[in-house]
């Protein structure tokens, strides 16, 4: 599966400050990929600094992980918050 927009909330925050809940079926290890959120760049003015709550493996064995985006010229990639 791939980033699902109608999957991705804003919580509220200003961009740079931006808290967003997302859940999907995919795996952490694919949702924490570079280029996973691109569309939420112009879809949610996804920015760097926001924080991604993200809910994965929903329906199957879930966890939940908190990921901070950095995003370059239309591009994002997510560290996962330890």
């Amino acid at each position: 599966m791939s980033y699902d927009a109608s999957f991705m909330r804003l919580m509220g925050g200003v961009p740079g400050q931006q808290l967003f809940l997302y859940r999907t079926s995919d795996a952490i290890g694919t949702v924490d990929d570079t280029g996973y959120f691109n569309s939420a760049v112009d879809e949610y003015n996804l920015s760097s600094g926001d924080i991604i709550l993200a809910v994965t493996s929903f329906g199957g064995v879930q966890a939940l992980g908190a990921l901070v985006a950095a995003v370059s010229s239309g591009q994002a990639s997510v560290t996962a918050l330890t």
